[in-house]
């Protein structure tokens, strides 16, 4: 199969979890070699402020989907192709709910591009996401009780380490596969044509939107169980693997 998209989640999965990570230099040398035959497109929960760096050090242009899927950007114009913030009336109970259980948490101001701990007056919101890392239960137990709201998405994602977790919650139109379909639809590229790589749980709808589904050897086992491919872990430079194996690899 020739693969023209090439979908990459970036923590656990391009970078370690680890603050200020950059790809280590054969990643950053096969996502160049790979620019040269697909597209490559990132698909991540950080907003652009935290991937400028990541940007810079890969010599990207292209897209990239951010925020967790809220946005869609053109990496060199900086353009927003596609945008989800979430409801007024969202951010408020949402908050509202988080600060009764005592959780810490960041609004992504989108006008900004940062985030602030306070409601911004006039200005949209593209995420919420707690701060600090919490057990899986203490993350399960704020998922529950933010499931009544039918406008929203949760997405439980690693923190850290293996076993420390935080919340992304954003409009239920902001995730990873409505993202994706943009993105394939301004390239005019076919599900059967794309490679998606992610670790965690946010990563889901990441993999189901893409013909190759690839889940790092340090992802969650939920996310094995629905991989078409088990790739070395992020310390292995298992991104590296998967384009040697599936991209630079092919006739």
């Amino acid at each position: 199969m020739k693969y023209k998209l090439l979908i990459l989640d970036v923590d656990g999965t391009i970078v370690p979890y680890k603050k200020g990570a950059l790809p280590s230099p054969r990643v950053i040398e096969a996502i160049r070699n790979a620019y040269q035959k697909v597209r490559v497109c990132f698909a991540t929960g950080r907003p652009l402020s935290m991937m400028e760096d990541i940007f810079a050090k890969l010599k990207m242009s292209g897209h990239a989907i951010l925020n967790d899927g809220a946005q869609v950007i053109d990496i060199k114009t900086k353009k927003t192709l596609y945008e989800r913030a979430m409801r007024k009336t969202d951010v408020k109970t949402v908050t509202a709910i988080l600060e009764n259980e005592g959780a810490s948490f960041f609004l992504n101001d989108s006008m900004q591009n940062k985030i602030t701990q306070k409601i911004p007056l006039n200005r949209k919101i593209l995420n919420i996401f707690t701060m600090h890392e919490m057990t899986e239960q203490k993350a399960d137990k704020l998922t529950d009780k933010l499931t009544h709201i039918p406008t929203i998405k949760v997405s439980k994602t690693h923190y850290g380490s293996k076993d420390s977790f935080e919340l992304l919650i954003s409009h239920q139109e902001a995730t990873k596969l409505h993202g994706i379909y943009e993105v394939a639809k301004v390239l005019r590229v076919k599900k059967s044509e794309i490679i998606g790589i992610g670790d965690s749980g946010n990563d889901f709808q990441l993999l189901m939107a893409c013909g190759l589904k690839v889940a790092m050897g340090n992802a969650i086992d939920d996310l094995k169980a629905i991989a078409d491919y088990v790739a070395p872990s992020v310390e292995e430079d298992g991104v590296a693997d998967v384009i040697e194996k599936f991209v630079l690899n092919t006739v």
